[in-house]
């Protein structure tokens, strides 16, 4: 019992990690707000693959449903100010996904990768 205890709280510990990983590598919510500029192009592309635009949409979408529901993890009532502390992990991890996929995005459109410009190619024009 003991030992089961403590592998969920070494789970929960390494959840929580990765969560704020992932948010310090999204600049805090700096560069998330600069990469939100992308997010029409990203949704219209044609090129990015359905799996990464579900993501994008499915996180936005449980994280408001979490934030509109009466349902916590933590509640305020019974936690007092502790009770936000899920609601900021919650909005820490949809930030650091979301931007996750923004930002590989935003790289392919830096690097160039998406170009249709078709090189090494002989041209020859016969005048009529």
């Amino acid at each position: 019992m003991n030992n089961k205890f403590l592998n969920l709280i070494n789970r929960l510990l390494d959840w929580i990690k990765l969560i704020l990983v992932r948010f310090k590598n999204a600049g805090f919510g700096i560069f998330f707000i600069k990469n939100l500029f992308v997010l029409p192009d990203f949704f219209v592309d044609r090129e990015v693959n359905i799996f990464s635009k579900t993501k994008v949409v499915f996180t936005f979408l449980l994280t408001l449903f979490y934030f509109m529901s009466s349902i916590d993890f933590m509640p305020e009532v019974l936690f007092g100010g502790f009770g936000f502390i899920d609601d900021l992990l919650i909005l820490m991890w949809s930030i650091g996904l979301i931007n996750e996929q923004l930002s590989s995005y935003k790289k392919k459109l830096e690097n160039g990768k998406r170009t249709k410009i078709i090189e090494d190619v002989n041209w020859k024009i016969h005048d009529d």
